[in-house]
């Protein structure tokens, strides 16, 4: 299956990812293998993280796409993006363009602390919605706080958009998060899949596991949008930020 994934760290040297080109050649290459034909990066932006500039890192995104497209596939793509650690002024680097949106649309991938409260979690979709930006909330299963019923369907009903990672979907059925990410695809609250590959050992990129499963217990058009087609939708709306209420639902 065809797959875009908006979610990885294979930008060399920018955070805890990849650690040198020849690696993050690799990685991408076992990626392509699983069918992915384009990423976005989305290097950490964070108190850690928080040196390199959207040039530098959109810099770096066609660097890194021109050694793709000679040793791998003519026709990889890749985008720029961050990964964005929640605070209560992300709202304003936004504006003030010091951190990236993915791939210069209006959507915007964050992260937490696996301990944050829901309150958080709802205070930055709502922050987000304010100017129209549109928050993809990275990697949901790490966050205790949606376990709970009804706050994932909260979120999205104002806004949010859910990411997950291939690999807790292909894990053992005994596992409580695996048993809780295969719930959620079941019943369709899950809009992008996404590898988040940082290397080519402990987390390197990933999607058979999760491919097998759900070719088994999703339907094949909910399968598509979810490691295909809503990412293609929203790489074409780069050219459509900031306009409020045109970007789709993704159920």
């Amino acid at each position: 299956m065809k797959k875009i994934d908006i979610h990885s760290h294979i930008l060399p040297g920018f955070d805890d990812g990849s650690s040198s080109e020849a690696e993050s050649l690799r990685m991408l290459k076992m990626a392509a293998k699983q069918g992915v034909e384009a990423v976005i990066a989305t290097p950490h932006y964070s108190a850690e993280y928080c040196h390199n500039s959207p040039e530098t890192i959109r810099r770096a995104c066609a660097e890194l796409e021109a050694r793709v497209r000679e040793k791998i596939n003519p026709a990889f793509r890749i985008y720029p993006g961050q990964e964005i650690m929640y605070t209560l002024d992300i709202l304003e680097k936004l504006e003030r363009g010091e951190i990236l949106t993915l791939a210069g649309t209006s959507y915007v991938l964050v992260e937490f602390m696996p301990w944050v409260p829901y309150s958080d979690l709802y205070r930055c979709v709502r922050t987000l919605m304010t100017q129209h930006y549109r928050p993809v909330i990275a990697h949901i299963e790490r966050y205790g706080a949606l376990r709970e019923k009804g706050r994932v369907e909260e979120l999205t009903e104002i806004g949010a958009l859910m990411q997950m990672n291939y690999r807790r979907i292909g894990g053992k059925w005994y596992e409580e998060t695996t048993r809780w990410c295969r719930k959620m695809l079941k019943d369709e609250k899950i809009h992008f899949l996404a590898t988040d590959m940082h290397n080519t050992k402990a987390r390197k990129p990933s999607t058979q596991g999760a491919e097998v499963w759900m070719a088994k217990h999703l339907d094949s058009i909910y399968m598509k949008k979810l490691c295909y087609k809503n990412a293609l939708k929203l790489i074409k709306q780069n050219t459509q930020r900031r306009e409020n209420d045109k970007y789709g639902k993704y159920a």
